[in-house]
């Protein structure tokens, strides 16, 4: 099997390196992203089999992200990787066709098995409550 191509996308720095850290050993990083519309722009170049995208960016919401990468026809699974614990959050998210769901206060415990599930062609959800939404 080929090596999983990660696209991370996040306005905050500091995560990104932690998730670079995190994930490099293991995945390609295809490109780490501070902005939604630099992720758009540069999904098809950089041809992500997961995108890990945060929620809350500064210059549009990862749900705009995410329809934009969908209308563009790009295959990537998304992750969605977030502090919103809110189950409206996490349906809006699976509404979108999202391929995980990870709070960021479960990145050490969840991310890794999100990657692999997704990858499997299975849905993802740190919540424990939202595997009803999942389902």
């Amino acid at each position: 099997m080929s090596t999983i191509r990660l696209l991370l996308v996040d306005d905050n720095p500091e995560v990104l390196d932690t998730l670079a850290d995190i994930l490099q050993p293991t995945y390609e990083i295809a490109g780490a992203l501070s902005s939604g519309a630099a992720a758009v722009g540069c999904a098809a170049e950089l041809k992500p089999d997961v995108v890990l995208l945060d929620i809350s960016l500064r210059d549009m919401t990862g749900f705009e992200v995410a329809r934009r990468l969908k209308k563009s026809g790009s295959p990537a699974r998304i992750i969605f990787l977030t502090v919103h614990e809110n189950i409206d959050f996490v349906r809006a998210a699976f509404d979108l066709q999202a391929a995980g769901y990870v709070y960021k206060s479960r990145i050490g415990s969840d991310l890794m098995d999100a990657i692999q599930a997704v990858c499997e062609g299975k849905r993802f959800s740190s919540a424990d409550v939202a595997a009803n939404v999942v389902g």
